[in-house]
């Protein structure tokens, strides 16, 4: 009987190029978004800048990788009727999951608290993960929403895209989360791409200040940095978007969060075309989400 290692040892051999033999469009733009922690606004904002790059012309993919507590869907105001679970354990293509909404955007959920989602075998992931570089292809932007923290099914995303973009705010601990994170993630060789969006500020000096503590203490301590890409700044609104369950771009196009997230998307977009890391790399994402 084959084994897992097998498996996973078979489809290393097979593949082409890093991923699975499957050539992505050379336009796609692949970012995973992440934060240290919990309630810095890492979902407002991915939801919002997918969003935004619709708006921008690009056909945009978001999928919520927050294997154990996704919530894009109630970001969005919509009711997912399939998720990644009825793909994995169901087989549905995922055509048939995704969600295509007013926003122009479309969605592939993961469950909320589905245990089976948090210890998923390789078999099952290896033909997930082939179906979603096929069906990603045919996109030009992805953006994973990945859960809070440092587990390994975070880093793998991180580990997989070739862009990442890191929320914070400007309290201390949001702070040292993003450390931890970026520890992580340059001890592992995971990226080196690695934008910073820090939210909720007073002013922009504010949002300076937290990216010049972040890079002098990640240039002593792990020769890397962290490239701020924007600041979005503390108002009422939010919450407003957020209780009436729509995008903050969606209500207040002329609002000054809303410019700051064209803005970010242009940037994220820019560097995209200046970088020459460009692939999903599903072996990463692969070695991150199963134990090979």
């Amino acid at each position: 009987m084959t084994n897992s290692n097998d498996q996973a040892a078979s489809l290393r051999n097979n593949s082409q190029g890093g991923s699975f033999g499957i050539k992505p469009k050379k336009s796609m733009c692949c970012i995973a978004v992440a934060s240290g922690k919990g309630g810095v606004g890492k979902t407002f904002v991915t939801v919002n800048l997918a969003v935004t790059f619709a708006r921008l012309g690009r056909k945009v993919l978001l999928v919520d990788a927050d294997l154990g507590l996704a919530n894009a869907d109630i970001v969005l105001g919509v009711h997912t009727e399939f998720s990644m679970q009825d793909a994995i354990f169901k087989g549905k293509p995922l055509s048939e999951i995704v969600m295509h909404t007013k926003y122009g955007i479309d969605l592939i959920s993961a469950s909320s608290g589905s245990k089976e989602m948090m210890s998923l075998g390789s078999a099952r992931m290896q033909m997930f993960i082939n179906d979603l570089l096929a069906f990603a292809s045919e996109y030009e932007v992805i953006l994973f929403d990945c859960a809070a923290g440092i587990d390994s099914n975070v880093t793998s995303f991180l580990s997989a895209a070739p862009q990442s973009l890191i929320v914070t705010t400007p309290q201390p601990t949001a702070m040292m989360d993003v450390y931890a994170l970026t520890k992580i993630i340059y001890q592992n060789g995971l990226s080196s791409n690695l934008n910073l969006l820090v939210n909720m500020t007073d002013n922009d000096r504010q949002g300076d200040a937290v990216a010049q503590t972040l890079n002098s203490v990640m240039q002593r301590y792990l020769s890397g940095r962290i490239d701020l890409v924007g600041c979005l700044p503390s108002t009422d609104l939010v919450n407003n978007a957020l209780k009436r369950r729509m995008p903050f771009v969606a209500l207040w196009e002329r609002e000054i969060i809303s410019v700051r997230f064209k803005q970010i998307a242009t940037a994220l977009l820019n560097r995209h075309e200046a970088s020459e890391d460009r692939e999903l790399k599903a072996e990463n994402l692969m070695k991150g989400l199963i134990n090979i």
